[in-house]
Parts: C-alpha cells; structure tokens; sequence
C-alpha cells in the first residue's frame, strides 16, 4: 500500500512541476541548469513520477518557476 502511495505522489508532483514549467515557458533543460545538472534526464524522470524530486532541490525549482512549495508538492 505504501509503495502505491509513494507512487501516487510522485505522479502528481510530476504533474505539477510540468504544468508549472510550461507555464513559465521553461524547458526541462532550463529546470536542470537551475538545480545543477547538465542533463533534462532527472527532471524528465520526476515528471514522469519515476523518481521522486528531493527536498533541497524545492527551493531552487520555486524561485525558478515563480511558485511557491505547495504548489509544487501540494497541500
């Protein structure tokens, strides 16, 4: 059940950092470059759910997408 859960959450904090990304007209390049990596690969797998975006990245992805915590990983 936790496994499904975790799964879940990770597909709708997906869904929100795309949405919000598009939003700003950025590129998962762009979110990348903000966070340090030389590669989409990592944003492109958090959209997609399969890997789970890690708290000292939040900060970084807020100020680049103009949002604030919640809106990335929900109430």
């Amino acid at each position: 059940m936790f496994d499904l859960d975790m799964q879940r959450t990770r597909v709708e904090i997906g869904k929100r950092l795309r949405r919000l990304r598009l939003e700003n007209g950025l590129t998962q390049g762009d979110l990348a470059a903000a966070l340090g990596h030389s590669s989409s690969t990592r944003i492109n797998q958090i959209e997609l759910g399969r890997l789970r975006l890690y708290a000292e990245e939040l900060p970084r992805l807020c100020d680049r997408l103009d949002c604030s915590l919640s809106d990335i990983v929900g109430e």
